[in-house]
């Protein structure tokens, strides 16, 4: 059996009830800082009495209360839903089943302490608080919790807290006389010495007695005896510590070292190693084991963390019996799994929304997904917003330009007393994904409804894509030298396709197949589709009129300073982007464009160059910013100036951070 489903009201952040569904076997929840993540996972650890890190008790910061402190929630309440029970489960948890045998835990707190302060939970299972339940059928039911900023060596020495001591006592089960019996023998052997081995620990100890008779008298005196350690089966394995060596498969005892000389890292995944062998001794007895796992990358480097998840993911699969919970802030992990087992969490209204990607419609995208969802991808998981492009100059000069975007909007709200926007994508969790070309169609199915998929489970982020017009090439007929129309060996006419720059004035139909889904995706709740309406992303920020700011870009970038390029650089500079007509600015956009798109720069040199002059006039305005921020408005203005941006990027930008696009 496994938890299906688990709802929570009332508890930590979730205000409102959230239901959070869960998969059979592994469950990666992913999302950013503050969604929810571990609020589901102590909301287990409660109704499933995790206690070996005593969470057993509830605090009054509980209780939901929100951030003006104005409400506060009367009652926590947490439901859990196990579906597919074998037989023998069926049985054992009959009390908590319902009429489709899936079983139903309940726990409720209500926000009245008692009179020592203690708050009163009530749990049952079933449909009804009056059914039969037996608090033996928890015996059922393991939980295992390994917080984020676990102290692993401490849970690996020797002591009554060893990881080490909980897993030996499980292995050895009802066989223990066998290792009581060889330490009570040596035990022995060291307190009579029998073999006069030990003629210095009888010494010591008659020397003892001898003074605590001397100094206290025989009848108000003690006795000590020394011994190795405690014979007890517990004493024995809690005195048991562990050791290490750093490569494998290394036999000679002496040289393993204690585990204190152990990086952070390897210590952590020693510790779990050990729980993983605890787990493996499980499998077969009708216990359910829920494991529960905060951050497990941490202190591990890329390669261990891909290495450790996928075991992870192999052992949910081999253990039936055990459902895994893991949350995480890596990309590398969330990348080198099957997305079937992300769910993705966030937080909209003081409710939790949880989002299993196993549930999204995908169709023939899926595949496309779990091999391009690499690591900086997959970074579109933990966002608040995400702008997905083309390419590497736009992935480079998006961040820049929302900084100028907003500050163009931001100044409108304060003017018209609307509530302002962060000032850059960074500080809105705004991620700008490079999807290396125009498949928009297989990542906007994760935001929006596209071919097979449909609209019931998306993920719910807003998301925008910026996408070329790429209009189509004019053909046009050869001539030769002296006028006459050129042939082939049939007799057709030869001809040629030229570059198309398109005038505000007249706006061709693109050839950009990604520009059919948007009408689709711009229908969806969450998902947006942006074009170009002329060409490409560099033609269209030259067309404007930003010629003047990234010809001084391309001058120093361009190799020879005294050419005709840097000549002509200079003249469009000199027209400080004054303009009679578009047929001028487009002769300049396009030889921008061609020298840009050029061997001797390319586009992501020259985005990087533009980036950091932008940046620098930015950082230039805000250093002006007085420090009562009186002059706020006049500064945003000087920064929304600095690039003219496209109303398509502009609105992209908007939609991300989740403001008014004009729409």
């Amino acid at each position: 059996m496994y938890i299906s489903e688990m709802s929570i009201t009332g508890y930590k952040n979730a205000k409102e009830k959230s239901t959070i569904k869960f998969n059979e076997g592994l469950n990666v929840l992913v999302g950013e800082n503050g969604s929810g993540k571990t609020t589901i996972i102590n909301a287990l650890r409660l109704i499933l009495r995790e206690n070996e890190f005593s969470y057993m008790n509830i605090s009054e910061d509980d209780f939901y209360i929100s951030l003006d402190k104005k409400s506060s929630s009367d009652k926590i309440k947490i439901d859990l839903t196990f579906e597919s029970l074998t037989p023998d489960e069926e049985v054992t948890f009959l009390t908590w089943c319902d009429a489709d045998f899936k079983a139903l835990l309940h726990l409720e707190v209500n926000s009245n302490p008692n009179r020592k302060g203690y708050y009163k939970k009530e749990i049952w299972g079933g449909n009804s608080k009056s059914s039969i339940f037996e608090d033996e059928t928890f015996d059922c039911i393991d939980c295992i919790y390994l917080p984020p900023l676990r102290d692993a060596e401490e849970k690996l020495t020797n002591g009554k807290k060893s990881r080490l001591a909980q897993l030996l006592k499980k292995q050895y089960g009802d066989q223990k006389e066998i290792l009581v019996n060889s330490v009570k023998e040596f035990n022995d052997n060291i307190t009579n010495n029998t073999d006069g081995k030990y003629n210095e620990i009888s010494l010591a100890k008659s020397n003892i007695n001898g003074k605590l008779n001397e100094t206290l008298g025989q009848r108000l005196g003690q006795s000590i005896n020394l011994q190795f350690a405690d014979t007890s089966f517990s004493k024995i394995v809690e005195s048991i510590k562990m050791v290490f060596f750093p490569n494998s498969n290394e036999t000679d005892p002496n040289k393993f070292r204690d585990i204190a000389t152990n990086s952070l890292g390897y210590n952590n995944l020693l510790y779990i190693a050990t729980v993983f062998a605890e787990l493996e001794l499980l499998k077969d007895n009708n216990l359910m084991t829920v494991l529960l796992i905060e951050e497990p990358e941490a202190h591990l480097h890329p390669q261990l963390q891909v290495k450790f998840i996928k075991y992870l993911q192999e052992m949910s699969e081999s253990l039936s019996n055990t459902q895994i919970f893991i949350t995480t802030h890596s990309p590398v992990l969330a990348s080198s799994i099957s997305i079937d087992k992300l769910v993705h969490i966030v937080e909209k209204g003081n409710q939790i929304i949880s989002t299993p990607l196993g549930l999204i419609q995908l169709g023939d995208s899926k595949n496309y997904l779990e091999r391009w969802l690499d690591v900086t991808k997959s970074t579109l998981l933990f966002s608040k917003g995400i702008i997905l492009v083309e390419g590497i100059s736009e992935a480079m000069l998006i961040p820049v330009f929302a900084k100028v975007v907003l500050a163009k909007y931001n100044k409108a709200a304060i003017e018209n007393s609307k509530q302002l926007l962060p000032n850059s994508l960074e500080e809105a969790g705004v991620s700008t994904i490079n999807i290396n070309g125009i498949n928009f169609k297989h990542f906007m199915k994760l935001f929006s409804c596209l071919d097979d998929s449909t609209d019931e489970v998306k993920l719910p982020l807003f998301c925008s894509g910026i996408t070329d017009n790429d209009p189509p090439k004019d053909v046009i007929p050869i001539y030769d030298k002296d006028g006459e129309l050129k042939k082939d060996k049939d007799g057709d006419p030869l001809t040629k396709s030229i570059e198309v720059y398109p005038l505000p004035s007249n706006r061709p139909l693109g050839s950009n197949s990604a520009l059919s889904l948007i009408d689709k995706i711009n229908k969806s709740r969450w998902g947006r589709l942006y074009g170009s309406p002329l060409k490409t992303f560099e033609y269209d920020i030259a067309m404007e009129k930003n010629t003047k700011i990234m010809a001084r870009t391309l001058k120093e970038l361009w190799p020879t300073k005294d050419g005709k390029i840097t000549k002509f650089c200079d003249e469009i500079i000199s027209r400080d982007n004054n303009y009679t007509d578009e047929t001028s600015l487009s002769n300049d956009s396009k030889f921008l464009l061609e020298h840009i798109d050029n061997d001797e720069v390319g586009k992501g040199v020259y985005a990087q160059a533009f980036t950091d002059l932008i940046d620098l006039e930015i950082n230039g305005e805000l250093k002006g910013l007085n420090k009562d921020k009186s002059n706020l408005e006049s500064i945003l203005e000087n920064i929304s100036k600095i690039v003219l941006i496209p109303k398509y990027l502009e609105d992209a930008i908007l939609w991300a951070c989740g403001g008014e696009t004009g729409e």
